[in-house]
């Protein structure tokens, strides 16, 4: 642990201190600890009177050799361990693979902490560093995500957490601009995709890896607090209001009326908040000023919990409702990422496309149902499947899979197998 880098009484540079921790095996010697940690320390020094500070998410290179074999060093808000001095405000040095630098710059480091406590079995993450920790990626690592392309706005400082059934946005003045440029920016209907920091105040935190069919969190063995944090939250506006986990962080639809709303407290920075349904609720906190972190209590085994989907009440409406509905498709290609086959905007436009022609087939339709699309794409050509949930005729399944397999299919390098769920008819959600 540092002391005084903070305390401006001593002439400090201002820096956060800083705790760098390493693990021991059993049979090892604690009192022979490797010196090049210290010798990490002084450089930092050196750059630190240089006016160089380090905040949370910030990363040093650590040479061609690196530490211990890790060439980036990784500033994360500090854990409390059993027996430590309180680590409030501190930053924890996390030695990471490059592979692992670059995940996290491309998804989001709360996204990647997730994934190392998950690896760990702990909660939150783990802050000690040890020479014998694999590499948690392939250096190509890519995932079929929607943050693999959509562009994605770091709100650094500030957290969103489920609770009950609430959502609360607990946003820092310091990423207020931030937000408000991305939804005054956005297109009309897109969503705003904010990447969020972990929060202490949360006894679990969603955890998300491709392939994963349903919403899943690893847990501190005990709730304190009953909330569930996300690495992000998508935000838009469409015809109805709509809440989901996805993949690893939360999707909010709300409605125009509440849209313009939410616009407007965001531009005002003034707080909100929006009934989804009877239960459901979305907040819009903005804090009044910086707030000091609070090192989260570690938990050496974490716990996993599985999800339920967050669903608003439905009840029918007589209004406009989309014939078609499409749900998230599930990769069926294997092990395999299905990024190195296939680039995630193509599959989108044409997953996109084939909708928009099923659309009009569907028109005719009356009964609510669930209806699955299997799809084999290969390079140039496509084979389709389809199956439902009630009986559907011969030739109306012949039909709908020639008309499929005539779509010019996406580029891929390989076979790539999905299966993409329509509900027919889905009865309109009010409020």
């Amino acid at each position: 642990l540092t002391r005084g880098l903070s305390n401006p009484q001593t002439g400090a540079t201002g820096q956060k201190e800083m705790a760098l921790t390493l693990l021991v095996d059993d049979d090892g010697d604690v009192e022979a600890f490797p010196r090049t940690p210290v010798r990490m320390f002084e450089l930092l020094a050196e750059r630190l009177s240089a006016g160089q500070l380090v905040d949370f998410g910030d990363t040093t290179r650590l040479g061609n050799k690196g530490i211990f074999g890790f060439p980036t060093l990784l500033y994360v808000p500090a854990i409390q361990f059993e027996g430590l001095p309180p680590l409030d405000d501190y930053l924890a040095l996390i030695l990471v693979h490059e592979a692992e630098y670059d995940y996290a710059r491309h998804y989001g480091l709360t996204r990647f902490l997730a994934r190392l406590g998950r690896f760990c079995s702990s909660f939150p993450y783990p802050t000690w560093n040890t020479q014998v920790r694999p590499n948690l990626f392939e250096s190509s690592s890519r995932e079929v995500s929607i943050l693999e392309d959509a562009s994605h706005v770091l709100i650094e400082h500030s957290h969103v957490h489920l609770k009950d059934r609430v959502l609360q946005l607990q946003l820092q003045p310091g990423d207020l601009a931030s937000m408000v440029d991305a939804v005054d920016d956005l297109p009309a209907g897109r969503m705003a995709i904010f990447n969020t920091a972990f929060s202490p105040r949360s006894d679990a935190s969603l955890y998300w890896q491709e392939g994963q069919q349903e919403p899943g969190a690893y847990a501190a063995p005990e709730s304190a607090t009953g909330m569930i944090s996300g690495s992000f939250i998508a935000l838009g506006e469409s015809d109805v209001a709509d809440i989901s986990i996805l993949e690893d962080g939360f999707s909010v639809s709300l409605p125009a009326s509440d849209w313009a709303a939410f616009r407007a407290a965001l531009s005002a920075g003034n707080p909100l908040e929006v009934a989804l349904d009877e239960t459901h609720r979305f907040v819009l906190d903005i804090l009044p000023g910086p707030v000091r972190p609070v090192a989260r209590p570690y938990f050496s085994q974490a716990v996993w919990k599985k999800l339920m989907p967050l669903r608003l009440s439905s009840t029918i409406s007589s209004g406009d409702t989309p014939v078609l509905t499409p749900e998230p498709y599930i990769n069926l290609t294997g092990e395999q990422s299905l990024a190195e086959r296939v680039q995630h905007q193509a599959l989108e436009d044409y997953l996109r496309s084939v909708y928009e022609l099923l659309v009009d087939v569907m028109s005719e339709e009356t009964d609510e149902f669930l209806m699955i699309l299997e799809l084999r794409i290969y390079p140039g050509r496509v084979q389709a499947e389809v199956s439902a949930d009630i009986e559907l005729n011969p030739e109306f399944i012949d039909f709908i899979q020639t008309l499929v397999e005539d779509v010019t299919p996406c580029a891929v390098s390989a076979q790539v197998r999905l299966q993409q769920p329509y509900r027919v008819n889905r009865k309109k959600r009010t409020s």
